[in-house]
């Protein structure tokens, strides 16, 4: 992983410089995002205030959150070169996909994003639908809408589907990524990085899962350097090269997520981390049988 330095920030909270990750576009990209999956636009709104003013500086919503008219309220007055923000439409025939891109400029209040996905593959799987709806989305970045684009719970033959006709290589795929899944779930993570495709996490706690919150392995690692289980979760992950959004709407949750870049696990810390298979899990719904949007 090649990580830079942000110069900047939006809030004056952050104690530890945000480290950054080069996107194949040339993008530089915060490690860390705040997310607003199953905020309400009010509640987006509050919490995205929250996080600006804390320190965070990428913001993460979607199409789908049906939120992101809050999240331009919060948004509306930033400097718009001091954030990084990503949003998400769901598969869709190329019309469909072209009125959601500008629908997400439009609820944003923004003229580009810095990174725009396809929130998930279509429930078919179909190869030819993919590839359509990646045209409008490489037409969409030709035209300078957004800074770079890629996907979201994409598995290794829904990429294999897109080569066939790219111009434009992903240069993202979030996938659920957390302690238990193992540094390469799948191998996704892998073949993502042969390809030049930044592999980024959502679910960073594992849908919450009081084992990478409490739990024995993760506190215990914690209380070594004076962190919380669910900083040295997230730490794991950045140690894997791995970009994660994070939510919350407390303050305080939000200033530990930043810690996270101010400690380094020991080799023997993160050889443990690294073998955990609990809390298990997949880096995709659609390379599952369970299919929930996220």
């Amino acid at each position: 992983m090649k990580a830079c330095v942000i110069a900047s920030f939006v809030g004056s909270a952050a104690a530890t410089a945000i480290p950054t990750i080069k996107l194949n576009t040339g993008a530089e990209m915060p490690m860390i995002s705040f997310g607003t999956w199953q905020f309400s636009p009010d509640v987006a709104q509050s919490a995205v205030t929250s996080a600006l003013k804390v320190g965070f500086n990428h913001i993460d919503t979607a199409n789908d959150y049906n939120n992101q008219d809050g999240v331009g309220k919060a948004l509306k007055g930033v400097d718009r070169k001091s954030y990084f923000l990503t949003t998400k439409v769901p598969p869709g025939s190329p019309a469909d996909t072209e009125k959601a891109l500008q629908d997400d400029l439009d609820q944003l209040g923004v003229e580009y994003v810095d990174l725009m996905l396809v929130h998930f593959p279509p429930s078919s799987n179909d190869c030819d639908s993919m590839q359509a709806q990646w045209k409008a989305m490489e037409d969409f970045y030709k035209a300078g809408k957004a800074k770079a684009i890629g996907v979201s719970n994409y598995c290794i033959s829904s990429l294999k589907c897109l080569e066939k006709i790219q111009t434009v290589v992903p240069a993202v795929n979030q996938i659920k990524y957390h302690v238990g899944e193992g540094p390469d779930p799948d191998g996704l993570k892998s073949y993502a990085d042969s390809k030049g495709i930044v592999t980024q996490a959502y679910s960073p706690l594992g849908d919450g899962s009081m084992e990478l919150i409490t739990g024995a392995l993760v506190t215990g690692i914690g209380k070594a350097h004076n962190m919380t289980g669910p900083q040295v979760a997230m730490r794991w992950i950045y140690e894997n090269g791995v970009p994660f959004s994070t939510k919350t709407t407390k303050e305080s949750h939000m200033q530990e997520d930043l810690e996270i870049f101010s400690f380094k696990l020991e080799d023997t810390e993160k050889s443990k981390l690294d073998k955990a298979t609990s809390p298990a899990g997949k880096p995709s719904f659609m390379c599952s049988s369970t299919h929930v949007v996220v």
